[in-house]
């Protein structure tokens, strides 16, 4: 770790006439005393810019007549500590920037160097941008619980009582990552304040806000509060944006549907069809399962398969480096299960759970955990629940928090076949209290 010596202008006076070989009465010439730079360099008095400008004209003149350098400047003399320790937080704060897209420790490592810097210098606005780059590269990373911290960290530090587009940036950032992780009444409050709170803020931002408000109103099944965000986000976007005006259409047809307006969410559905480009294979497979849900739940089995068989051909196509690959899996493990076909839906569960893992999605990852055990208890499959506990233990350490839901469903199976085991689930849980 790097070492910083920072000098006071009374240490810089001190290693001045040290360097040049000087008394103190040198450098006080006739204008001002030598008890005033005695004072300077004990730290008892403060280097105003009157006397600097004295004290380097004394110095110049000396030096010139011993015919020596001077290669100090009257800026540096000036300078003091908190600039000196501001001009290091500016060079982590470049450090940090360059390094965000590294791979390896180094980002950790220098972010460790600035805040134990920080701890010696608190330098409020230096502070906040440090924590914003270390939020942003944790949840580029996926690494999405650390940025909360840093992201809530930096707010606590702005504070709100004094809007500011720094707080519109961060309140942005932080209402998708609590969705992401599935703290949806966070992320409500953060879009709420920001809709409230700041009355200039751009469509874009208003947009953004109400479309993650949207997203997390429909997570907690109050859907048309969801669908009134949306109508409102649907309004302000660009049509000629198409990527932004599919996804809001597609969670306006999601809430239809959950709400059993099926035909609705139909229309919807092969409205974006029709803007879907062609060759976006993932969007189209998207978008072909959620009309495999309509089908489904509209009892029009004929359609649903006829659909469902279209994806699964295509599936092929898709990179296992999409961004979806892990919901499109779940999403054509729930239509089989819903058109009881059971085996074909533990398969794409199991494929999207290796995927979840791989990106580190632990709310999907749960969502697709409970429905394999409701699947293991059906088909009464007691070797793969055994897999799958020890699976559930695996990922509940990730990412250091329990799904209670999951534990309820494990301890409601194992209760009817061993004691020993629903201890083994219940001291387990107790861990994370």
């Amino acid at each position: 770790m790097r070492k910083y010596v920072l000098l006071s202008c009374g240490d810089k006076l001190k290693a001045l006439r040290k360097k040049y070989k000087l008394k103190q009465e040198d450098l006080a010439g006739k204008e001002i005393t030598r008890n005033l730079l005695s004072e300077i360099e004990t730290g008892k008095a403060n280097l105003t810019k009157n006397t600097a400008e004295i004290i380097f004209r004394n110095l110049e003149t000396i030096a010139k007549n011993k015919k020596l350098e001077v290669t100090e400047t009257l800026d540096y003399l000036m300078e003091g500590e908190d600039v000196q320790a501001g001009k290091i937080l500016d060079n982590y704060i470049n450090e940090l920037r360059n390094l965000s897209i590294a791979k390896g420790s180094s980002f950790i490592d220098t972010l460790n160097e600035a805040e134990s810097f920080l701890m010696e210098w608190d330098i409020k606005e230096k502070k906040i941008i440090i924590y914003e780059l270390a939020g942003d590269y944790f949840c580029n990373n996926n690494e999405v619980y650390k940025s909360i911290i840093y992201y809530e960290k930096e707010i606590d530090l702005i504070g709100k009582l004094f809007p500011s587009r720094t707080l519109v940036n961060v309140l942005r950032k932080l209402s998708m990552v609590y969705e992401y992780v599935g703290n949806y009444r966070e992320s409500i409050r953060c879009c709420e304040f920001a809709l409230n709170r700041f009355e200039d803020m751009t469509d874009e931002e208003v947009i953004i806000f109400r479309y993650n408000n949207a997203l997390s109103y429909k997570k907690i099944e109050n859907f048309q509060i969801a669908l009134d965000n949306l109508k409102v986000a649907e309004e302000l976007v660009d049509k000629e944006d198409i990527n932004s005006y599919i996804k809001i259409l597609n969670n306006k047809a999601v809430c239809l549907f959950e709400m059993k307006m099926y035909m609705e969410a139909l229309k919807v559905f092969m409205k974006i069809s029709e803007l879907i480009d062609k060759g976006d294979i993932e969007k189209y497979l998207i978008n072909l399962v959620n009309i495999v849900d309509v089908y489904t739940e509209n009892n029009n089995r004929t359609k649903a398969v006829e659909s469902l068989n279209v994806i699964i051909n295509e599936l092929s196509n898709l990179s296992n480096n999409s961004k979806y690959i892990s919901e499109i899996h779940f999403e054509i493990g729930r239509a089989y299960k819903r058109l009881n076909k059971v085996d074909l839906a533990k398969g794409y569960y199991l494929k999207a759970l290796d995927f979840c893992e791989k990106c580190k999605n632990f709310v999907l990852a749960n969502d697709i955990l409970c429905d394999l055990v409701d699947i293991y208890e059906m088909t009464k499959d007691l070797s793969s629940m055994n897999k799958l506990k020890e699976r559930v233990f695996l990922i509940s350490n990730k990412q250091d928090k329990i799904s209670n839901i999951l534990m309820y469903k494990l301890i409601n199976f194992y209760n009817k076949i061993s004691n020993h085991i629903v201890s083994e689930i219940t001291n387990y849980a107790l861990k994370f209290n």
